[in-house]
């Protein structure tokens, strides 16, 4: 079983467990956190999701490694981000996170994203890091830009939310090109 702990300046990376439910639960029942994402889930649904991340990790099965952020200095919790293989044999790996609210517009999300994408050039030899954004969540496409993420196209109409439709930005990051 893989054990990961990441650290950046102010950041501790670490497995998901089971003590990190309520956390989990929170984020993902938050209507402003979820609002670009997806609908809100029901939480039996969210509990089986919880369950599966909390396995052990195999980066082949193309599942989520989902790790939780919290700050170094007080093991506050910060957020979760997500890393799966999305292409084994195109060293492809899709990346995702959520910040909770109170924690937004710390510079978190930048941190553990390079934390995240430094790990996984090194740990699996990434070649491309791949990440799907609406188009107006202009918080997490900024977070992206700043990690070296550029935008390669747009599917328009491709997320449907409540009932409203949202064109979703599909950006890429060269492994070789990483800040």
């Amino acid at each position: 079983m893989m054990k990961t702990i990441l650290y950046s300046d102010r950041l501790q990376l670490r497995d998901l467990t089971s003590a990190d439910w309520p956390n989990f639960l929170r984020l993902h029942l938050d209507k402003d956190v979820q609002q670009y994402i997806r609908p809100v889930d029901a939480e039996d649904n969210l509990k089986k999701n919880f369950v599966q991340r909390n396995r052990p990790y195999q980066f082949e099965s193309g599942q989520w490694l989902s790790l939780v952020i919290e700050r170094l200095d007080n093991q506050q919790f910060v957020g979760l981000i997500g890393f799966r293989c999305d292409d084994l044999a195109l060293k492809r790996a899709e990346v995702g996170y959520l910040i909770a609210p109170e924690q937004q517009g710390n510079g978190y999300a930048t941190e553990s994203l390079r934390a995240v994408i430094d790990w996984g050039a090194l740990q699996f030899e990434m070649h491309k890091y791949i990440a799907i954004c609406c188009y107006e969540n202009l918080a997490s496409r900024k977070v992206l830009e700043n990690v070296g993420f550029v935008q390669e196209g747009t599917l328009r109409q491709n997320t449907c939310i409540n009932q409203q439709w949202f064109d979703d930005c599909y950006f890429g990051l060269l492994t070789s090109q990483r800040m």
